[in-house]
C-alpha cells in the first residue's frame, strides 16, 4: 500500500537544519549575554549546610545562581565574567566551609551548628 502522505527528503533535510540553526543560535545567544559556569567542591553535610553555603556563594559579585549538592560536595555557579571562583571560595570560607580552593575560617566554623561541623566526622544527613 502506498502512503498519500510522502514528505520529498528535501523538505525533511530543510527542516533539519532550520532546527539545527535555531538551536545554534539559542546556544549562541546564551553565551552573547556573557554567562558562565564554574563549579568545584565545597564541604559540608546537610541541608542547613547546602542554604548557607549557597548563601554565601550569591554574595560575591557576577554570581546569579549558586546550586550546591549535598551527596558530591559540588558547588555550581551561574554568573557574569565578573564571577571570580577564588572570591566565591573565599565568601564560601568565612561562611565556615573549605572547598578545593581554600580552608574555612577558623572562627567561623566553630559557629556552625555541632551538626554541621563535618570536619569531626559528621555523617551527611
Amino acid at each position: 500500500m502506498k502512503s498519500i502522505y510522502k514528505i520529498p527528503h528535501t523538505i525533511i533535510l530543510t527542516l533539519l537544519m532550520l532546527f539545527g540553526t535555531a538551536l545554534s543560535l539559542s546556544a549562541q545567544s546564551d553565551q552573547s549575554k556573557g554567562n558562565q559556569t564554574i563549579s568545584f567542591k565545597v564541604y559540608g553535610v546537610c541541608d542547613d549546610c547546602k542554604e548557607r553555603i549557597e548563601s554565601a556563594a550569591m554574595d560575591s559579585k557576577g554570581v546569579k545562581k549558586a546550586e550546591w549538592d549535598k551527596q558530591s560536595n559540588v558547588l555550581v555557579l551561574v554568573g557574569s565574567p565578573k564571577m571570580d571562583k577564588m572570591k566565591v571560595a573565599k565568601s564560601v570560607s568565612k561562611a565556615g566551609y573549605h572547598s578545593e580552593y581554600m580552608e574555612a575560617d577558623e572562627k567561623a566554623f566553630a559557629k556552625l551548628p555541632g551538626c554541621c561541623q563535618y570536619e569531626d566526622g559528621v555523617e551527611k544527613h
